[in-house]
C-alpha cells in the first residue's frame, strides 16, 4: 500500500553486508518512534523534512539536508519537531561492526578498533549529496564491483573525516604490475559480474588501496573501466548488426534498459541511433 492514501512506503534491499532503506512518511500529525537500539551503525540522511533525535541523554535537531550516525547497541528514539504536512524522505544505511571494522583496517593498513563518530548530526554538502548518490546506485541495476566500489568508498569517507580517531590513508605509490593485472583481467572478460574483493585478490592490494592506485594511474576507478570496455563491446556488436537486447546481454549489461542509458550518457546516442547512422560491417 503506498503513500499516497495516507500510508507510509518503506523499500529495503541489502548489499555488502549492509541493509539499506528507503522511507516515505505520508503527511501527518508529529510522530515518535518508540526507544530502540540496533545492533549496527546507522547513518541516515533527512532529504526534505527535519528531524529529532533523543541519543545518549541529550536531544539533536536534524535539520534537512544533514546526515546522522547512531552507534550500535545505543539506545534512542526519534521523533518529527512539527507536524508533516508533505511527504517526509530518508535514506537509510545500516552496516554492520564487521563492515566498519574492515573499513578502517583497509585504511589504517593494521589492526585498529570500531570506529567512533563523536557528532551524531553532520552538516555536511558534499557528504549528503555522495551518499545520496551511493544509496540511488546501490538500488539501482549497476554493476556489483560499482555497487561493492562505492559502498566501500562512502563508508571510508566517514571513517576517514568523521571518526573521532582520524586516519591518515598512505600516499598513492607507483603499482603498475596490480594495475595491469587488473585491467587485463576486465579486459579478458569484460561480461563478468567479477567483485571488488576478487580484483582485490587478483592484485593483492586491499581493495580500498586497488581503487585508489587504479584511478591514479589509469585515470578512472576500476568499474569506470569496466563499464567503458563493455561499451567498446557494445560497440562492435551493434556495427555488426546485432539486436540491442543481444548486445546489451553479450556485453554485461543488466538489461536492454540499463545498457540505453549508460550508452547514451557516455556516447551521446542511443545504441540505435548509433547502430542506425554507422555502416555496419558484416564479419
Amino acid at each position: 500500500m503506498g503513500s499516497e492514501d495516507g500510508q507510509h512506503t518503506v523499500k529495503a534491499w541489502s548489499h555488502g553486508g549492509v541493509l539499506l532503506e528507503s522511507y516515505l512518511y505520508a503527511p501527518g500529525p508529529a510522530a515518535e518512534t518508540p526507544k530502540h537500539s540496533h545492533g549496527e551503525y546507522q547513518f541516515c540522511l533527512s532529504l526534505n523534512f527535519p528531524g529529532e533525535y533523543r541519543y545518549k541523554g541529550e536531544s539533536h535537531a536534524v535539520p534537512v539536508g544533514s546526515l546522522s550516525v547512531i552507534h550500535p547497541g545505543e539506545v534512542h528514539l526519534a521523533r518529527d519537531p512539527r507536524d508533516r504536512e508533505v511527504l517526509a524522505a530518508f535514506r537509510m544505511i545500516y552496516a554492520d561492526p564487521s563492515v566498519l571494522q574492515r573499513a578502517v583496517v583497509e585504511i589504517a593498513e593494521r589492526e585498529r578498533g570500531l570506529p567512533s563518530f563523536p557528532d551524531p548530526v553532520v552538516l555536511d554538502e558534499r557528504l549528503a549529496g555522495y551518499f545520496l548518490g551511493v544509496h540511488s546506485v546501490l538500488e539501482g541495476p549497476a554493476s556489483t564491483l560499482e555497487k561493492d566500489s562505492r559502498l566501500m568508498s562512502v563508508l571510508s569517507e566517514f571513517v576517514v573525516n568523521r571518526a573521532d580517531e582520524r586516519i591518515s590513508p598512505r600516499p598513492v605509490g607507483k603499482e603498475p604490475r596490480a594495475v595491469g593485472l587488473v585491467r587485463e583481467y576486465l579486459e579478458e572478460d569484460s561480461t563478468e559480474n567479477v567483485s571488488l574483493d576478487e580484483l582485490s585478490r587478483v592484485a593483492n592490494l586491499s581493495p580500498y588501496y586497488l581503487c585508489r592506485v587504479f584511478k591514479e594511474e589509469v585515470g578512472m576507478p576500476p568499474h569506470a573501466y569496466q563499464m567503458n570496455v563493455r561499451l567498446d563491446r557494445a560497440k562492435n556488436l551493434l556495427l555488426r548488426g546485432w539486436p540491442i537486447s543481444k548486445v546489451a546481454q553479450e556485453s554485461g549489461f543488466y538489461d536492454q534498459s540499463h545498457f540505453t542509458r549508460y550508452f547514451k550518457r557516455l556516447v551521446g546516442v542511443t545504441p540505435g541511433s548509433y547502430a542506425k547512422d554507422s555502416k555496419i560491417f558484416q564479419y
